[in-house]
C-alpha cells in the first residue's frame, strides 16, 4: 500500500485515507465507486476520486447507516469529524511517560501503526506510542489520541460485520504484523474468478497456479479463520468460519473436491446475507 501522510500541525489539508476503493452511498439512493481522501481539518466531508475525476461531497450527503456497514473505517472519522473540531494549527506539546515534554511538529502515517514522528528545532524523530503518556495526550490534542486508537486496533476483527467483511475477501490490513494478509482480498478475487470456470480440468489447472503462487497467503487466511472462530457468539458466522478454513486447507492440499464443497457453501450463505 502508499504511504498516506497528514501533517497534524503544519498541514491542514494533508490526507488521511487509504488507497483502497470503496463504494459510497448516498442518500438519494446513488452509488459511485472510488478512492476516498480525508483531512483531518475537513469537518463537513471528503474527496472520492472516481474514474470521472474528484468531487467534494458533504457528509450530510451520504447514507450513514450504509457507510457503518459498508466502511467502518471511513464511519469512525465521519463520527471523529463530526463531533471534533478543526486542528489547531500551531505547535503542539507532546509528554513523554518519563515526564519530559516536547513541542514541535507531529506527522502521522496510516501505514505506521507503531506511533509518529516529532520535529523540533532540534531535528525529527519517530516515536512509538508506548513513550507517550496517554492520558496526558487523550487530553492536550484529542485528534492525536484518536488517531492511536485507530492505530493501535488497525486490524483488530471484533464484529460480525467484520468477519463478514474479512471472508468477502473486503477487510484492509495495514500492519506490518499481517504483512501475509495485505493482499488476501487480491487473492480471494483470483479464487472466485477460477471458480467461475466450468471446465473442471482448466478450473483445477488455475487453482493449481494459484496455489503455487500463494501458498502463504492461503494458509494464513485458514489460520485467521481458527482464530476469529472465537470472536463471535453467532453459530451461522462460526460455521462459515469453520467451513473457509477447511475450504483453503483443501486447496493448500490441492485437495480440489472438499475445496469446491466448503467454497461454495460459503460463497452461497455470503451471498444471503446481501
Amino acid at each position: 500500500m502508499k504511504s498516506c501522510f497528514f501533517l497534524v500541525c503544519l498541514a491542514a489539508s494533508a490526507i488521511l485515507a487509504a488507497d483502497n476503493t470503496v463504494r459510497i452511498k448516498f442518500t438519494d439512493k446513488s452509488e459511485l465507486e472510488g478512492v476516498v481522501s480525508t483531512s483531518i481539518s475537513d469537518t463537513q466531508g471528503f474527496t472520492l476520486k472516481t474514474k470521472f475525476g474528484e468531487t467534494h461531497y458533504s457528509w450530510r450527503q451520504v447514507d450513514i447507516n450504509h457507510l457503518r456497514q459498508s466502511n467502518p473505517e471511513l464511519y469512525k472519522f465521519y463520527v471523529q469529524q463530526s463531533h471534533g473540531s478543526a486542528v489547531n494549527t500551531s505547535t503542539v506539546k507532546i509528554k513523554l511517560r518519563e515526564g519530559t515534554v516536547l513541542e514541535g511538529a507531529v506527522s502521522t502515517s496510516p501505514a505506521d501503526t507503531q506511533g509518529f514522528n516529532f520535529r523540533t528545532q532540534y531535528g525529527s524523530r519517530h516515536y512509538e506510542w508506548t513513550q507517550i503518556d496517554l492520558d496526558h495526550l487523550k487530553q492536550s490534542k484529542p485528534e492525536l489520541y484518536q488517531f492511536y486508537l485507530q492505530q493501535s486496533q488497525i486490524d483488530d476483527i471484533k464484529t460480525d460485520e467484520q468477519i463478514i467483511r474479512f471472508l468477502r475477501g473486503k477487510f484492509v490490513f495495514r500492519s506490518e504484523n499481517n504483512s501475509n494478509l495485505k493482499n488476501y482480498g487480491r487473492v480471494i478475487d483470483q479464487v472466485s474468478a477460477a471458480m467461475r470456470t466450468k471446465q473442471v480440468a482448466q478450473r483445477n489447472q488455475q487453482l493449481a497456479t494459484l496455489v503455487s503462487n500463494n501458498r502463504p497467503v492461503l494458509q494464513t487466511v485458514s489460520l485467521r479463520c481458527q482464530m476469529l472462530s472465537g470472536a463471535t457468539r453467532n453459530r451461522a458466522i462460526q460455521t462459515l468460519l469453520i467451513s473457509y478454513r477447511n475450504a483453503f486447507d483443501a486447496l493448500a492440499r490441492t485437495d480440489y473436491t472438499n475445496f469446491t464443497y466448503n467454497y461454495k457453501f460459503v460463497q452461497e450463505a455470503l451471498a444471503g446475507m446481501e
